[in-house]
């Protein structure tokens, strides 16, 4: 059983320091990117996630939609690892965690889809 819990929040713990680290590297060259050419593009309101994913694919690098993508980052963290936890669970097959991983990541998926509305 010790084993069980080692690998699950060796995962979790993974995920979390991984989603926090990815946010803060965005805010960080967003923030640089921001000062050294402060007018690339100011926005008049807060962008949609299509908005953010097509200005960091493009390549063109605009510091203040990588600050949007660090903070859109660091909100998705939590959910992607109930997400992590629900598979490890899985993987082990306690299927009581399961269940209980599934009803949390059901809960912050509906309130992620309702805030969107």
């Amino acid at each position: 059983m010790r084993v069980r819990e080692h690998t699950v929040d060796r995962w979790t713990s993974r995920v979390l320091r991984g989603g926090v680290w990815l946010s803060v590297s965005f805010i960080a060259i967003g923030l640089v990117a921001a000062l050294f050419n402060p007018a690339s593009g100011r926005a008049e309101e807060n962008p949609s996630f299509a908005e953010i994913a097509r200005s960091l694919v493009s390549g063109h690098l605009n510091g203040e939609m990588l600050m949007f993508a660090g903070l859109v980052t660091l909100m998705l963290t939590p959910i992607l690892r109930v997400a992590t936890a629900l598979v490890a669970f899985w993987a082990e097959r306690d299927l009581r965690f399961v269940f209980t991983s599934g009803v949390v990541l059901l809960f912050l998926v509906g309130e992620l889809i309702y805030s969107l509305r």
